[in-house]
């Protein structure tokens, strides 16, 4: 196993932004141990919290980014066209059940306000990500929350169980965040089906690009022949684009045009134009998706080494049981350079970490010899 970008690797099309870490260039926000010399301290940690892309995004990318400056200052949609054509070709579905968002959340928190507008409760997992259920629950929207099962899986069974006449919307996350874990691609597709003939069925795919498992599946192509199902994807994860902003929702055209007719944001022609180049470069994810598997090897040898209970991932983060409440352990890793996630109850002696590069998850590994072996 190396734990080095190849020149190969870069050559194809790697981040510009690793290469620059990885050759110490002063200008990265280097934070990562790739960077000879850097030592992490509490104000300049390694980001392992928040299930980031560390390569950034890909050259490809940042250069149709900076091109698209050339014509900022312009009204209108760029490359809005040819990204919906990419993205239609790539998951079989017609460019009518396809939008765009200033990030998935913008998607997540319209489903929440068209359910306080239209009326309805939400039925959802627990633990999951919580965007759609924070927001909705802000403007007294009611939410059934069913606890995953001992495989720390979503409950579909269970889901179904929960299910009364008032709720207008299931919200699932597959994979789930903070468990990694998905839901079998049978089980889900006769799931959506069926229950989408009652409700909305609203599936946040945010990982999928890191999915190698094959019990997976998305349910995209299911958008665009079942009225009441909708997917939503973000560039923010593998693509890196977490502070450019750009989600992708599938749907139905009448939901389509309904969460149009409700978002109050709007698509940046910067984001639009990196995406369109990004998506196409596959090479770029194999790479990604091949450092992730080193990372989260080591992650793995750690852990089983040590005899640690933890979730195994089907993403880009590992949920792991500490046995101590997590506002010790977080305070714990930062005081030795290494930020991980927040709470998420009720698993609050367990902790969620997001693959750095192996560099980043080698000394993570050290961290946590240190402070709990």
């Amino acid at each position: 196993m190396t734990n080095d970008i190849s020149r190969r690797d870069w050559l194809r099309g790697g981040s510009a932004a690793a290469v620059a870490m990885v050759m110490g260039n002063s200008r990265a926000l280097a934070q990562d141990m790739a960077v000879p010399g850097f030592k992490p301290t509490a104000e300049n940690p390694i980001r392992l919290g928040t299930n980031e892309n560390p390569y950034g995004i890909s050259r490809a990318a940042r250069n149709a980014i900076i091109k698209m400056f050339d014509t900022a200052h312009h009204y209108g949609r760029g490359k809005y066209m040819e990204l919906i054509q990419t993205l239609a070709e790539m998951e079989g579905v017609e460019p009518k059940n396809i939008t765009f968002s200033s990030g998935s959340g913008e998607i997540l928190k319209t489903l929440g306000l068209i359910t306080k507008v239209e009326g309805g409760r939400v039925l959802t997992a627990e633990p999951t990500y919580h965007d759609l259920t924070r927001y909705a629950e802000r403007r007294d929207v009611p939410i059934t929350r069913v606890p995953v099962d001992e495989n720390m899986t979503i409950d579909l069974d269970a889901m179904r169980e929960a299910y009364t006449d008032d709720v207008s919307i299931i919200y699932l996350v597959n994979p789930n965040n903070p468990l990694p874990s998905i839901m079998h691609k049978d089980k889900l597709r006769d799931f959506c089906i069926d229950m989408s003939k009652k409700c909305l069925v609203f599936i946040d795919e945010a990982y999928h690009e890191y999915v190698e498992n094959p019990d997976y599946e998305t349910m995209v192509p299911l958008t665009a022949t079942h009225e009441n199902i909708v997917v939503a994807r973000t560039a923010s994860k593998i693509h890196g684009f977490a502070g450019v902003r750009l989600g992708i929702g599938y749907g139905s055209e009448a939901w389509i045009r309904k969460i149009r007719e409700f978002m109050t944001g709007g698509t940046n022609q910067l984001a639009v134009a990196g995406a369109a180049e990004s998506y196409k470069d596959t090479e770029t994810q194999d790479f990604l998706r091949r450092k992730n598997r080193e990372s989260l090897q080591i992650t793995y040898n750690l852990f089983d080494k040590h005899g640690v209970e933890y979730v195994k991932s089907n993403s880009n983060f590992i949920f792991f049981k500490t046995g101590k409440d997590i506002q010790e352990v977080r305070k714990m890793f930062s005081e030795n350079g290494i930020i991980v996630a927040r709470p998420f109850p009720p698993f609050l002696d367990w902790c969620r970490v997001s693959m750095g590069k192996p560099e980043d998850m080698q000394y993570f590994a050290e961290v946590y010899e240190k402070l709990f072996t």
